[in-house]
């Protein structure tokens, strides 16, 4: 993008962007970023042309301006240091003025650009980071709008100057912080290829290393895996004596299944006992208190037998009371014949569930006399089990030989395994460099 616009130099008694119209710029911008940035803040060509008329301002007052920007430097005690290592503060502020002036020129081209760039390469140089060159700068930027607050009446032109002003700011750092950025950026890469060929260089010496080890490691397990053939076979003996013990086992855990059922039978026989020997709790209570209405019953046939005598000497004649006294007697002797009655029914209930208790008791016995048996039988078969494990022990014995001898080769292997962790933990560590 290539635009040249020529004027005629400012008039006197001039209005601000009625003299901005005869100035010449040029817009030559060919890298697509720089257009892109152009076109994001909107950067015109008009907006040039007022840059320019604002030119004679900033010389005017460039002294101010760069007193601003180096007096915010200054201030920091590292940046002065990092200043006065690289460079002197009047010749940075003699460029800076420079720098400042060709900023509001009005031309945008390559020449306007690689001073920028080179502002910027000059900052990653000496260290100076984005961070405070955007504060510093941001000091310039309000001292600049102060100026321009003081020196233009009109409030149109104002706005539009601030405007424009904010654009050509903004658009320099823009430029300058994109080419710190590509700075950095080179760096970067260089530093990574750098460390890429020194990792690649040490990986290799590691390797090979690595590689001697390797065999060495290949020697052991060779003599590892002749000696776990031998362990297989001892392990296949061990296996068949676990196949003839879990035989015993199994017949031994059929013979317990069955003393478990035995103790079941035991267990709901009990149950039952219990349940009988409460019913005939039961009738015990219920012949104690017929066994009472026969006593109360016993007293009052007594008391009546007693009155009634009595009536009959007195009565002489007139005994008439006496078979009212002897009705109540018989019917009081009824009632004893009912209870009487009672006591008899209750009293072979109690020995029925007696007998039960007994049958019971009968049974209990003869499960418990089973279930001993089974025991018996499950003893003899975990005898058995026993004999088997031993004779697994005598096996496990000749396995434990082998393993010995497993042992040693194993700790060879891990001699080995111990130089090839502290080689790779040397590349590790070189990794980690690079």
């Amino acid at each position: 993008m290539k635009l040249v616009t020529m004027g005629r130099r400012k008039m006197k008694n001039k209005r601000w962007l009625d003299a901005s119209e005869e100035w010449a710029v040029v817009i030559d911008v060919v890298k697509p970023s720089i257009q892109m940035k152009m076109e994001m803040i909107h950067l015109t060509e008009h907006d040039l042309k007022i840059v320019k008329t604002i030119q004679p301002l900033v010389e005017q007052h460039i002294d101010r301006l760069v007193e601003e920007f180096y007096d915010t430097i200054l201030k920091v005690s590292e940046l002065r240091e990092m200043i006065e290592q690289h460079s002197t503060v009047d010749r940075l502020r003699k460029t800076l003025k420079l720098h400042l002036v060709e900023l509001f020129n009005g031309d945008v081209d390559e020449r306007f650009l690689e001073k920028r760039f080179r502002v910027a390469k000059t900052h990653y140089r000496i260290g100076l980071e984005p961070a405070w060159y955007m504060g510093a700068f941001q000091n310039v930027q309000n001292t600049l709008l102060s100026i321009i607050f003081d020196e233009v009446n009109h409030r149109d032109e104002l706005q539009a100057i601030i405007a424009v002003t904010n654009k050509i700011l903004s658009f320099e750092q823009q430029i300058v912080l994109e080419a710190y950025e590509t700075e950095n950026l080179q760096k970067l890469n260089a530093q990574f290829e750098s460390g890429k060929a020194n990792l690649k260089h040490i990986m290799t010496e590691v390797s090979e290393g690595l590689l001697a080890l390797a065999e060495e490691t290949q020697s052991s397990v060779e003599t590892l895996s002749s000696n776990i053939k031998e362990v297989n076979q001892t392990t296949v003996n061990s296996k068949d004596q676990a196949t003839v013990a879990k035989s015993y086992a199994n017949e031994g855990q059929e013979k317990l299944n069955e003393l478990l059922q035995k103790i079941h039978s035991i267990e709901t026989l009990t149950k039952k006992m219990t349940g009988s020997i409460q019913q005939l709790g039961e009738s015990s209570n219920k012949i104690a208190a017929v066994t009472d209405i026969v006593r109360e019953i016993a007293e009052q046939t007594n008391l009546l037998s007693l009155n009634s005598a009595i009536e009959a000497a007195r009565a002489g004649e007139h005994g008439r009371g006496f078979a009212v006294v002897s009705q109540e007697v018989r019917k009081l002797a009824d009632q004893t014949k009912h209870s009487v009655i009672k006591i008899q029914d209750l009293i072979s209930t109690t020995n029925l569930y007696k007998e039960e208790v007994v049958k019971s008791l009968q049974q209990v016995q003869y499960a418990v006399k089973e279930g001993s048996a089974a025991s018996e039988q499950t003893n003899l078969s975990f005898l058995k089990v026993v004999q088997s494990i031993e004779q697994s022990g005598v096996t496990v014995s000749s396995v434990q030989q082998q393993i010995e001898e497993v042992v040693k080769v194993v700790n060879e292997i891990e001699r080995a395994t111990t130089e090839v962790a502290s080689s790779a933990e040397e590349l590790n560590v070189a990794t980690t460099r690079a």
